[in-house]
């Protein structure tokens, strides 16, 4: 049997910490991460902040390189197309099965969401990436498939890795127009337009990627 260990608050707090940094774009890929100059900066030892980056290593966020520290983990272009290819099929499936079940408080919810992106002013990325991403799970939620939205969970980490390359995104006037088609769709209790709608938002966001990329030159996408 193994060794019984007690949680430890400071090493979930450091975990965390970098976890959301990371997610909410803050910590960019290719960021190099200091273990102890983030220790010093966290006002703890530099055990917890090691075990954080192993976790955030095995979750495929993190890179961790002998001699050369650890780095935000810079996804590839067939990575890109991989993750929003199963990504446009998941909410394709999910907005077709919320404009059939979602609540009058949930459309309420997603129009919310839709005009506080509209609010945030444009130099505040995370913040915009993070209501974007509250609008799509609110949106998959609305589906009342548990299942469809705990697999479109497991996606966040590659999705926040791939966002991070593209920071105006969410307020673009093509995204805007884009999700007022999906939750029009959704409103008019449409479920193939709502799911073409969807389809069609998730496959241009990785066209926009893709050319993000290869305007950088690959520096970024080694």
């Amino acid at each position: 049997m193994t060794e019984f260990q007690r949680p430890s608050s400071v090493r979930e707090a450091a975990y965390l910490h970098l976890r959301e940094s990371i997610l909410s774009g803050i910590l960019l890929p290719g960021t190099r991460i200091s273990e102890p100059g983030l220790a010093e900066s966290l006002g703890i030892s530099r055990t917890p902040v090691r075990e954080a980056l192993q976790r955030l290593s095995q979750e495929g966020l993190v890179e961790l390189s002998p001699g050369r520290g650890a780095r935000v983990r810079v996804i590839t272009p067939q990575e890109v197309r991989e993750v929003y290819e199963v990504r446009a099929l998941l909410e394709a499936e999910g907005a077709r099965l919320a404009a059939l079940n979602a609540t009058g408080a949930e459309l309420e919810a997603l129009e919310e969401r839709l005009e506080a992106l509209d609010r945030i002013p444009a130099e505040q990325y995370p913040e915009q990436m993070r209501v974007d991403f509250e609008f799509h799970s609110l949106l998959m939620e609305a589906s009342h498939n548990r299942t469809l939205v705990r697999v479109y969970q497991d996606l966040r980490s590659g999705l926040a890795l791939v966002r991070a390359h593209q920071q105006t995104l969410s307020q673009h006037p093509k995204t805007r127009e884009q999700h007022h088609q999906i939750l029009k769709a959704l409103q008019q209790r449409e479920a193939e337009q709502a799911a073409r709608a969807a389809r069609a938002h998730v496959l241009y966001f990785m066209e926009v990627v893709l050319e993000a990329a290869q305007r950088q030159g690959g520096q970024q996408w080694t």
